[in-house]
């Protein structure tokens, strides 16, 4: 309890400096605990993501991914029979995905997407039901332009101006869901797939198949046993998915490393070189504590309590500031092209605070170890004489 006086003691004679320090150390432990967000967060996210709907296997055209480009799985209903005749698989969920025209004044692009409603993994509902062969559900984005259940949307598919009439079709409003996929502002609705199929002219066909397996079987082992039954489609696991989007965005965890390493780095160099000043000030007082008794550990445990008090304050306010930073940078990084809106760059975990916090007063303290050394090194003698005024 007397070193906790001491240090603290010697922090408040000097406040400007001490508050400097604290506010530099703060920034520090803001950005590391930002990066580590950053570094997880988006697997994190996008692992969420693809198991929200409980289907461990996606099924797509070769050499494509899902809806991005106008490739679709052929003879999509042996292919789903197939895949159901797998002891290891529980269900298929096959989705059509194209962009349709609103009609209504200027044609508007919409995307629709065509689903089994009984087996889906696409949206989620909030008010309303599943669409039938007549019917629509929209996302929220059309519900914000103020379509309501009840309200009819007219459809065509993309085409001449000739066939434009024949291709038209109305549907009613069923639900409103929030689409899992959809990108930020993206305007979204779901079909029932053979009415899709139907007003799109392709039948027996699917853009995507979603799998969901028996309780206790191995997604990657079922994915490679599949693979080699269509070795024509891409058949893949969660974990295949996220280690893949991983890659592809291997820069956000590369920048997320060299920041989070600047900031250790600026953590210590700020904490080192605030220490040093002090505790060169206090050379004298130093030499005259050892010439009374005072034993060099309890001194260099004086310092590093001192460097601690500093390195906690620092913490408490950086956390809370890499808090309030990563919500502002997930709103400007949120609209990222083609990005699902529930993908998330900055995932809050406990541990990733810890480790932000651990990291700061580790740096804090080992960077107090060296000038506190250099001065328990010091003559007692030749310090006393040096330091008499």
């Amino acid at each position: 309890m007397l070193i906790f006086r001491y240090s603290a003691r010697e922090l408040l004679r000097h406040p400007v400096r001490s508050l400097l320090a604290v506010l530099g150390v703060a920034v520090a432990c803001a950005m590391l605990l930002d990066m580590l967000m950053l570094g997880g967060g988006l697997n994190a996210s996008f692992r969420s993501l693809l198991t929200s709907a409980g289907y461990e296997l996606r099924v797509s055209p070769a050499g494509t991914l899902p809806f991005d480009t106008g490739a679709t799985i052929a003879d999509a209903g042996r292919v789903q029979r197939s895949l159901e005749a797998d002891t290891a698989v529980a269900g298929v969920a096959p989705v059509l995905g194209s962009n349709l025209l609103v009609e209504g004044g200027e044609a508007e692009r919409l995307f629709v997407l065509g689903v089994t409603p009984a087996e889906q993994g696409i949206y989620r509902l909030i008010t309303g039901r599943d669409p039938d062969a007549g019917s629509i559900v929209i996302g929220r984005e059309l519900a914000r332009e103020g379509l309501a259940i009840g309200d009819t949307l007219a459809l065509r598919a993309p085409g001449s101006f000739a066939d434009a009439g024949r291709r038209t079709v109305r549907y009613r409003v069923a639900g409103i869901a929030d689409f899992l996929y959809a990108s930020s502002g993206e305007r979204s609705a779901a079909l029932d797939l053979p009415a899709l199929a139907e007003l799109t002219d392709q039948p027996d066909r699917a853009s995507l198949m979603m799998v969901r397996l028996a309780e206790g079987e191995d997604p990657e082992g079922v994915a490679a046993s599949l693979r080699a039954l269509h070795p024509d489609l891409e058949i893949a696991s969660v974990g295949q998915l996220v280690e893949t989007a991983a890659r592809r965005l291997s820069y956000f965890r590369q920048l997320a490393a060299i920041l989070g390493t600047v900031s250790l780095i600026v953590t210590t160099l700020l904490i080192g070189t605030i220490m040093a000043i002090s505790i060169n000030d206090r050379y004298g007082t130093i030499a005259a504590l050892r010439a009374i008794g005072i034993s060099r550990r309890s001194i260099v445990a004086a310092f590093l309590v001192e460097s601690l008090l500093l390195c906690v304050a620092a913490a408490a306010l950086g956390l809370g500031l890499g808090l309030l930073v990563a919500g502002q940078l997930e709103r400007i990084l949120s609209d990222f092209p083609g990005l699902p809106e529930a993908i998330r760059f900055f995932v809050f975990e406990p541990d990733r605070l810890a480790w932000a916090a651990a990291g700061v007063l580790l740096a804090g303290v080992g960077a107090a170890l060296v000038p506190a050394i250099r001065a328990m090194n010091a003559p007692i003698a030749a310090t006393l004489h040096r330091e008499e005024p």
